[in-house]
């Protein structure tokens, strides 16, 4: 009872929040908010995408409680696109966790959105509607939460970026199809630690029953699905925690591209391995390996000259008994390419490869990369490809778009202006380029 609480130092050096909500707060996560509290233990910058009625806010509040007390001096700033979602929703669960506390935390929750410890260490909250002033929030602990961040103005994130925070937790609806909210689930995703929650992950449908008030509950998914039907947008976002397909025009569908990576099946057939090279600079060299519908990616590296890339290549063929070496023969790529043919691999077809060469099919693509693409598009739809769990991979593979002129060919949009280039995908794609006499290798 909040009446019989005793006072105890705070939980200075707590490092993980889970044990903080548990054994401090005295409550209980479900799986996925444990999920959530433990990514923001692990991780710089943290996003949760979900359901309606997932209890995202709830985990949000108690990980700024956590923030505070295991470190000091430490700030947080919570805001969203409203100051009903800020104040009527995620500092109302912030004052009932303060109050209702097992042990009694130092602070005081003042009536407008503000938590403070000491002059050093606070949370305070806004919304991003409000004319604001940012400057003066710095500290070296500081915490920044966005709650509907799918909402949120990406000038206003960026504001929120410039302060450095040392976390930053967004959570929000997948129901966008760009920003910085949609950016940290896709392009962006190997720079967030990612959390997606649909209804059937909820305690009451695991139930099948009202187990947590005003979470979302059984009838409320049954309702929706009458009233908008399974394939409704409303529905994919709002109920299964999905960003719908119909919102992006990406090669590879998310979902796709997340079911290849939770697959496991059996290699089998030849060994096709394909390398996007490149140089010097930020771009990689990739090398991939697929034997049927299993690919992994067995090299990566950057500042790299030909030279070594090539040796790589003919040590890797020699021991692994490799069927076909695909290397891109464009740009850098030319000089891996010479070396190899002096080489003369013994039991390896080497198949140089320029993307931007005519396409096999030309009256549907516009070049050989974009044939390739679509050739590894059909097996992450069929269900008939395993990857590696690569966040770099997933959010390239899944942000690649393409555009269809009417009456004219399909082609990839450019990789021009992309902050970095896709060569995880593109070496993945290009196993799918080439077979004896033809097209495709399985």
């Amino acid at each position: 009872m909040p009446g019989s609480q005793t006072a105890r130092p705070d939980p200075e050096g707590h490092t993980d929040p889970v044990i903080f909500v548990r054994d401090t707060l005295s409550e209980k996560p479900y799986h996925k908010q444990t999920d959530i509290l433990s990514a923001v233990a692990r991780s710089r910058r943290v996003s949760v995408v979900g359901c309606h009625g997932s209890g995202k806010d709830w985990a949000a509040a108690r990980a700024v409680l956590w923030w505070l007390h295991s470190r000091s001096p430490a700030k947080a700033i919570v805001t969203g696109p409203t100051t009903r979602q800020v104040d009527d929703i995620l500092w109302r669960e912030i004052r009932t966790a303060h109050a209702n506390a097992a042990h009694r935390l130092r602070g005081r929750v003042f009536r407008t959105s503000r938590y403070e410890i000491d002059d050093q260490t606070f949370a305070i909250g806004f919304s991003t509607s409000s004319p604001y002033n940012l400057q003066g929030f710095h500290s070296p602990n500081l915490m920044v939460v966005v709650t509907e961040a799918h909402a949120v103005p990406g000038t206003d994130i960026d504001a929120l970026r410039r302060l450095n925070p040392a976390l930053t937790l967004m959570t929000g609806n997948p129901l966008v199809s760009a920003g910085p909210f949609y950016d940290s689930h896709h392009s962006k995703r190997d720079m967030y630690d990612t959390v997606r929650i649909g209804a059937g992950d909820t305690p009451n449908l695991v139930a099948d029953r009202l187990a947590v008030p005003g979470m979302v509950a059984p009838d409320h998914v049954t309702d929706r699905k009458a009233d908008w039907g399974r394939n409704d947008p409303m529905y994919v976002g709002g109920v299964l925690g999905r960003f719908p397909d119909n919102l992006d025009d990406a090669v590879v569908r998310l979902r796709d591209a997340t079911g290849a990576a939770e697959r496991s099946l059996q290699p089998a057939g030849d060994v096709v391995v394909a390398c996007d090279v490149s140089r010097f600079g930020q771009a990689k060299t990739v090398v991939v390996r697929r034997q049927g519908p299993v690919a992994r990616i067995v090299w990566r590296v950057r500042g790299r000259d030909t030279m070594s890339t090539a040796e790589f290549l003919e040590s890797y063929c020699n021991r692994h008994g490799v069927d076909t070496l695909v290397v891109d023969d464009s740009g850098v790529g030319g000089g891996v390419v010479d070396r190899l043919r002096q080489l003369r691999l013994p039991h390896t077809r080497l198949v140089p490869f320029v993307g931007g060469k005519k396409a096999r099919n030309p009256d549907r693509f516009a070049n050989l990369i974009t044939e390739a693409w679509f050739a590894m598009k059909s097996r992450y739809e069929e269900g008939t490809l395993d990857t590696d769990d690569d966040p770099a991979l997933i959010a390239q593979v899944s942000t690649r778009r393409c555009h269809h002129p009417r009456g004219g060919a399909i082609a990839l949009e450019s990789k021009d202006g992309k902050r970095e280039s896709p060569d995880e995908a593109d070496a993945l794609a290009m196993t799918f380029a080439v077979s004896s006499g033809g097209f495709k290798i399985w």
